[in-house]
């Protein structure tokens, strides 16, 4: 027993309109799909899918591929530039806090000298105060042109919300200094108050110096550049002393107990704030321990000094401006050390910032070289990019055109195909699968011709026979597509069908092809010879119901065939039958009565038993049988219906069985 599955006659007429689908033309979003789909490259939908996928056809699409395209040049090169850019900001950064901590050096040097030239005019005017005498006096005036010329000498002058009034200007702070270098001799100060003049003018400079450093980022040279204003407060500091000190050996002792505490704590934080240089740059030390080496007894000198002053024996017979002198000059001596140390240490720091200037600046011009490059280079990425995507998307239309018309030959091929052989049995041949002849049980087969074909063909031309046979045959095409059968061949008039074969449908195949006999039947009564007019086109038909093999024979030219005796008592209900009229044998009688909804009548003449004696080649016993229990019937449709139930039942358009 063959296997076979039910295959409702609608599958056949969806098989048939997509074959017919093919002469329509698709437009370019469903031919993309069918390109997608015929290369398998459609995947599962995922959330990226719209924003991945496009389609390469529509103008839409290309702008969407070209985007991404872009997209996928422009990111990367957009990062680069960002990069490039933040490293060149840095460098540039850095170049120029190494140029400000530069320029701030210089303006220390600077600073420093101006600062040294205050504090030799404020020992001198300390001197001065405290021993009034025309030597002293002239101690005082050697000293004002050497800080005027360090004022005017100032590369820059700081500016600023906090700078005092008389400070404001080089012009204004030489007026105020003038103002008091002349008002000295009148108002005659005593020496704190002169040593607080200068030292608050002193702590001015020093503080520019800190906001100096303060708003500048000195990078790995902090900690000299910390040292090096250390060592500038620390010689600010021992100036303090030293003044105090000249005015000491000058007038024979403090004249109070203030001046003498004033004098230990400039030395102890002068001590402690050189220590602390000393603590932050070994750079200042060893330059400190090299300039000390040249004077080694200075030290021992101002040890001795300080010794004297710490005993503060106050005598004015002692007054010494010889001893004030030699103070001073040993001081100096000192404060020319902590100088040498100070501009040696401004000098080492200098050359390490120029040399991290220097690699700055190489780093500033390789990244503006390859900033340069990378503007170059990426328009011309952008623009080969741009031309590559506009030639593969002309590409790929041209390729979708090939695949479209393809893709039609294809559809007609395989409708070529599906006419000459069963659609199953074309797919496994595409498949390149071998097909076996297979047995079918349950078949009825359907055969036909024209009456009097022989005599209408003597009195036609041969162009008229084939217009008038292809007019019959499209009527016949149209109509058995609403059935569940398989047009087998044509054979000159003949025209042969089957159901139940290839595809299995129950016992459905006797009313399917009972009732297309009917259909056609009903159809061929209103047609006409087309050259022939008056003269109605007649035909038989004759059907039997059994068991049959079928297969494909031929290699050049495959043909599905059937075979078995099935054929042959189809064959012959069709031609001992008559005109417009329909012969079934007792088999196929006998599964309509099953079914039910049909009529038939038995053929009352004894013409058929002539055919079974004298037509049949080879008389079985199963053919006289078959021959002795057919009688002539005839088969009308009582009720029209469209489908049969799973029983085999004929349903009506009310959606009920038909009764028996």
């Amino acid at each position: 027993m063959n296997a076979c599955k039910k295959i409702h006659p609608g599958d056949v007429r969806v098989g048939r309109s997509l074959s017919n689908a093919s002469n329509l033309s698709l437009s370019p979003s469903e031919l993309n799909d069918h390109i997608m789909e015929m290369i398998n490259a459609r995947q599962a939908a995922t959330k990226c899918d719209a924003v991945c996928r496009g389609n390469p056809i529509t103008d839409a699409g290309k702008r969407k591929q070209m985007i991404k395209m872009l997209s996928v040049v422009l990111i990367p090169v957009l990062v680069i530039t960002g990069m490039t850019a933040n490293t060149f900001a840095i460098a540039v950064g850095n170049y120029i806090s190494s140029s400000n901590v530069r320029q701030l050096l210089v303006f220390s040097i600077e600073l420093g000298a101006l600062l040294r030239t205050i504090q030799f005019e404020r020992d001198m005017s300390a001197l001065y105060v405290s021993n009034i005498k025309p030597v002293t006096k002239d101690f005082l005036l050697q000293r004002y042109p050497d800080t005027d010329l360090a004022i005017q000498n100032l590369s820059n002058w700081p500016k600023g919300d906090d700078i005092i009034s008389d400070m404001e200007t080089p012009e204004r702070f030489l007026s105020y200094l003038n103002e008091h270098r002349y008002q000295l001799d009148v108002h005659m100060p005593s020496v704190e108050r002169e040593l607080n003049f200068y030292s608050n003018i002193i702590l001015v400079l020093l503080k520019w110096l800190y906001d100096s450093v303060s708003e500048s980022s000195t990078g790995s040279v902090w900690k000299d550049v910390v040292a090096y204003q250390e060592i500038i407060v620390a010689s600010e500091l021992f100036g303090r002393e030293r003044a105090l000190g000249v005015s000491f050996y000058a007038t024979g002792g403090f004249e109070s107990r203030e001046e003498y505490l004033l004098f230990i704590e400039n030395q102890d934080r002068a001590n402690v704030t050189f220590e602390s240089a000393r603590f932050y740059s070994q750079i200042a030390f060893d330059i400190y321990n090299a300039e000390l080496a040249k004077n080694p007894n200075v030290s021992v000198r101002i040890e001795e000094f300080r010794n004297r002053i710490k005993a503060n024996n106050f005598s004015r017979e002692s007054a010494s401006i010889q001893e004030a002198e030699m103070w001073f000059d040993n001081m100096t001596i000192y404060q020319g050390v902590l100088t040498r140390t100070q501009n040696a240490l401004a000098l080492t720091v200098d050359q390490s910032l120029a040399k991290e200037s220097e690699e700055e600046l190489k780093s500033v011009i390789t990244i503006c070289i390859v900033f340069g490059i990378i503007l170059i280079v990426c328009p011309l990425i952008v623009f080969a990019v741009y031309n590559l995507t506009s030639e593969i998307q002309k590409y790929s239309i041209s390729i979708a055109n090939r695949t479209k018309a393809l893709n039609k030959e294809k559809k007609r091929t395989d409708m070529l195909l599906y006419q000459l052989l069963p659609q199953s049995v074309a797919e496994m041949l595409k498949k390149g699968e071998q097909v076996d002849a297979e047995q079918y049980n349950e078949s009825t087969i359907f055969f036909s011709d024209v009456v009097g074909f022989t005599s209408i063909s003597a009195a036609s031309s041969p162009l008229q026979v084939v217009d008038m046979l292809n007019s019959l045959y499209l009527c016949f095409d149209a109509r058995i597509d609403l059935y569940d059968v398989y047009k087998v061949e044509t054979i000159g008039d003949a025209y042969m069908v089957v159901s139940g074969v290839p595809k299995c449908n129950g016992r459905r195949h006797a009313s399917e092809i009972a009732t297309m006999a009917v259909d056609l039947l009903s159809h061929v009564k209103c047609l006409e010879v087309p050259h022939l007019p008056g003269i109605k086109l007649k035909i038989r038909i004759g059907i039997h119901s059994g068991h049959v093999v079928a297969g494909v024979v031929g290699t050049k030219m495959p043909r599905f065939c059937l075979f078995g005796q099935a054929v042959s008592i189809a064959s012959k209900m069709e031609s001992c039958g008559k005109a417009n009229k329909i012969q079934l044998s007792q088999s196929t009688r006998d599964m309509l009565l099953v079914i039910r909804g049909f009529e038939m009548e038995e053929r009352q003449n004894d013409e058929i038993r002539s055919y079974r004696h004298e037509d049949l080649a080879r008389p079985s016993e199963l053919l006289v049988k078959h021959l002795f229990i057919i009688e002539h019937c005839e088969i009308k449709l009582v009720k029209s219906f469209k489908e049969i139930d799973g029983q085999g039942n004929p349903i009506t358009d009310a959606g009920k069985p038909v009764a028996n």
